[in-house]
């Protein structure tokens, strides 16, 4: 009999928990990628721009994270700058009932989705409807700041008030304001309820109308979908059509050349957002660099270094000791080239004149990753021309590569033609050489 009643009282406590949502439970879906620009000569000084200011965040999120930097005031961001421009890639989803589609910047470096609402003091101007009106929609709710998403909105960006939970997000050279709410969030045809975002009624982040965060946190899509995981290929021919990106159990690397690495943590800021992975060493041509492990690794000093893996960010960055390592290598395998400085280098640090050719044999770059990880990376996401003559041949071209002062980036070039995979699940990267139009 006691045992009866032990059994119905379990029974009972399983029925009234809430359900716990698995990656398994739910089916994948995909959507596609636009970069907003062709990757072309001519655009790298715009792309070179807006990095140096989303790698200044990035390094600021680090420093401030770990305690190595006072923020400036209660405001200041720690999220990874988003600008709309050279480098970036776009994405359409839906929020409401009906829904109202927007494209939105995707960033695997902040966590926040948001769009912008009416009534709007200031936004960026989009086709009609430009504005996403919560009251037409029948699942539109506002969220409190006792909910459990307030809570992981980072309190200096976080207050109170009779509109409910108000955030003011701050990404250096540019900030969205607004509050957080609850809607049907719509994404390659399949409908999530309740989904946390951010209606903006203040929008200065330039001609951005929107953003969806992929970044390793509460408020990220990825994890308030409980997919697990997502990857993503990137085309280096943009004029073939968009990218895929696939979420769940679609996302999956296959192929027998599959390379895996861990990710790893931030030893001071375990809770970073951001998607660490271990550089461990680099070849070029036939040579072996010297790298050691704090070559890339985690610091205690300045931004604290590391490598992360960035969907935001166009070109690689190398922290300064291991960047010249790289350069001295290309510079001495490179030496019959004559080496080009200044506006013809299109904001790029080492780049050579061609004379209305390529490199004919550039030195091959391989990247090597904890877990035995080699990314023997294709000539056109490390050698690009920046210059090219009447017939559209190049006659400047540059390695794609760039110095930083200690935070180390793969950025988004690097990953052209590769299927990568964010397993969140499993906490690895994981990528594969792949025909994106197959994906």
């Amino acid at each position: 009999m006691a045992s009866t009643a032990v059994l119905v009282l379990a029974l009972l406590v399983v029925l009234l928990l809430p359900p716990i949502t698995l990656a398994g439970d739910l089916p994948g879906f995909r959507a596609t990628l636009t970069r907003i620009q062709p990757y072309s000569p001519g655009t790298h000084s715009a792309a070179v721009r807006r990095d140096s200011h989303r790698l200044a965040l990035l390094s600021y999120a680090s420093a401030v994270g770990t305690g190595r930097a006072a923020a400036t005031n209660s405001s200041t961001s720690i999220q990874a700058l988003v600008e709309n421009g050279p480098g970036a890639y776009l994405m359409n989803l839906s929020v409401g009932t009906p829904p109202f589609t927007f494209p939105a910047i995707v960033d695997t470096g902040s966590d926040l989705t948001w769009t912008q609402c009416a009534p709007c003091t200031k936004c960026f101007p989009r086709p009609t409807p430009n504005l996403f009106q919560p009251a037409s929609s029948s699942s539109f709710s506002k969220l409190s700041c006792n909910s459990s998403f307030c809570q992981s909105l980072p309190t200096s960006f976080r207050t109170c008030n009779a509109t409910g939970c108000v955030y003011d997000y701050r990404y250096g050279k540019g900030y969205t304001d607004g509050y957080l709410a609850a809607e049907t969030l719509t994404v390659g045809g399949d409908s999530f309820s309740n989904f946390a975002f951010g209606c903006s009624t203040e929008n200065g982040v330039g001609n951005l109308s929107g953003l969806v965060g992929l970044a390793r946190s509460p408020l990220s899509l990825v994890s308030q979908l409980g997919v697990g995981r997502f990857s993503y290929c990137l085309r280096s021919d943009m004029a073939a059509g968009a990218s895929p990106i696939l979420f769940g159990s679609l996302a999956k690397v296959t192929g027998g050349k599959v390379q895996t690495t861990p990710f790893v943590r931030h030893p001071a800021l375990p809770a970073s957002p951001f998607y660490y992975v271990n550089l461990t060493g680099i070849t070029v041509g036939s040579t072996d660099l010297p790298v050691t492990s704090s070559t890339f690794g985690f610091t205690w000093t300045g931004s604290g270094g590391g490598t992360i893996v960035d969907s935001g960010t166009t070109f690689t960055y190398l922290a300064e000791a291991g960047y010249a390592m790289v350069k001295q290598s290309f510079q001495s395998q490179l030496g019959n080239l004559t080496t080009v400085t200044g506006e013809r280098a299109g904001g790029l640090d080492l780049c050579f004149e061609v004379n209305g050719g390529d490199v004919a044999v550039p030195p091959k770059l391989v990247l090597r990753f904890a877990g035995a990880a080699d990314y023997d990376v294709p000539v056109a996401s490390y050698i690009g021309a920046v210059e090219v003559d009447s017939q559209g041949r190049p006659t400047v071209e540059c390695l794609l590569l760039l110095p930083s002062k200690d935070i180390s980036i793969v950025g988004n070039v690097l990953q052209m033609d590769l299927h990568v995979l964010y397993d969140l699940d499993g906490e690895k990267f994981s990528f594969a050489p792949a025909d994106c139009a197959k994906v």
